[in-house]
């Protein structure tokens, strides 16, 4: 097996079990490595610190599986690590199977099976292989799958943009039994469509349950009027209306696929004739909305990744203050409003000094009380800051008015 050198002082990462070794980490080869191909590393005294796979065309050069020397990296390897995620998940996914049938089991380097990715939908598992050493382990991770989660089916959509780093083309289909084009699931017990082949991610974003379910329990009162920007299939609208009583929901999307979906899911909760459906671009429909003096009591404002590179969060602050500020701006006194990124260089700071900018432009004092994250199946790892990537702030109006000259 190829052995892998780190320079000194690059260790103590690694024995922190931080999941990464970058190619300015690496101080030696034992030979030329294959892409793709299982390795060990070593410090510069040659003691063993871990081992996963490597690729030396990427930055990231080494993703580590496990850092127990005696441990093989085989088919058990993969059924322990599947069941040992199993089993959280069971445990901080509230009503699992019950209340909510869709769940991420495997979350990645935040699971130690860096490059793989699984949602279950009612059954169904669909997955996501983004390195190409994941790839090449394939075979052994979906005879574990398999084993231990007894899957319907499994369904691949590799196809996020990691893939183009890492040298390998898209790739979607069905690996495992058969999916169904649709699958209906709960989500805090409500019904929610969602379209595997062909949708966005794996079907649908599963990392804002828990924060759907506080938004709809303590921001939303009985009779409010609620605006859901950049809505997607409808969740947090649903859940405004459902379980938050909202008299009337706005929901606002540039995907007409993800707003015929979100009609559906309105549809067969029986909540369709308090829905309002706007295609187009969110920057400008909320911008013409407070022109034109629109009022909702209760905002989600949950935009798409701005910020994919370090480089791009400057121009993502401008996009998340005008957002930020036209919804400020359309809430009254006593009003509510939950803001979201889900790039993983906005840190909460960098959210939260958005916010305030767009609070002081839109001369709106708000309390600040909760911020919060993935939900808990996409796991926030302490020695992982690159898996704490979705970030959210509710906050409340004051409920006087600022009055000055």
């Amino acid at each position: 097996m190829l052995h892998v050198t780190v320079r000194p002082g690059r260790e103590k990462k690694i024995r922190a079990c931080y999941p990464w070794v970058k190619k300015n980490d690496i101080l030696s080869f034992s030979r030329k490595p294959k892409k793709g191909e299982l390795c060990i590393v070593r410090d510069s005294k040659g003691r063993f610190l871990a081992k996963g796979y490597i690729n030396p065309d990427s930055y990231i050069t080494i993703r580590l599986l496990s850092f127990d020397k005696n441990e093989e990296i085989n088919e058990e390897f993969f059924i322990k690590r599947i069941s040992q995620a199993l089993k959280y998940r069971e445990k901080v996914v509230k009503g699992i199977y019950k209340e909510n049938t869709a769940f991420r089991l495997i979350h990645s380097e935040a699971d130690y099976i860096p490059g793989f990715i699984c949602d279950v939908y009612e059954g169904h598992a669909v997955v996501q292989f983004c390195t190409y050493g994941i790839t090449l382990l394939k075979d052994m991770i979906i005879n574990a799958l398999i084993k231990v989660l007894n899957p319907k089916s499994i369904y691949e959509k590799s196809t996020p943009t990691a893939l183009e780093i890492e040298g390998l083309e898209p790739k979607e289909g069905q690996i495992y039994g058969e999916t169904p084009e649709v699958i209906f699931i709960k989500e805090n017990g409500i019904k929610i469509l969602t379209q595997i082949k062909g949708g966005q991610k794996t079907g649908y974003f599963l990392d804002q349950r828990e924060n759907k379910l506080l938004h709809a329990t303590e921001f939303v009162n009985e009779g409010d009027r609620f605006l859901d920007a950049f809505c997607h299939v409808g969740g947090f609208g649903l859940h405004a209306l459902i379980i938050g009583k909202a008299k009337e929901a706005i929901f606002v999307d540039s995907s007409e696929l993800a707003l015929d979906l979100a009609k559906e899911n309105a549809k067969i909760n029986n909540v369709y004739d308090k829905c309002t459906f706007i295609k187009g671009d969110c920057f400008e429909i909320l911008r013409n909305m407070q022109k034109d003096g629109e009022v909702f009591d209760s905002i989600v404002i949950d935009p798409p990744a701005f910020a994919k590179k370090k480089t791009y969060v400057e121009g993502a602050k401008r996009g998340y203050k005008e957002l930020f500020l036209r919804g400020l701006k359309m809430l009254p006194k006593g009003g509510s409003i939950s803001v979201y990124s889900c790039s993983h260089h906005v840190s909460p700071w960098i959210l939260e000094e958005i916010l305030l900018s767009a609070a002081q432009d839109a001369r709106t004092p708000l309390r600040i009380l909760y911020t919060t994250y993935q939900a808990k199946d996409h796991p926030f790892v302490l020695q992982i800051p690159e898996s704490r990537y979705l970030k959210g702030i509710f906050a409340k109006r004051f409920e006087w008015d600022v009055v000055q000259g």
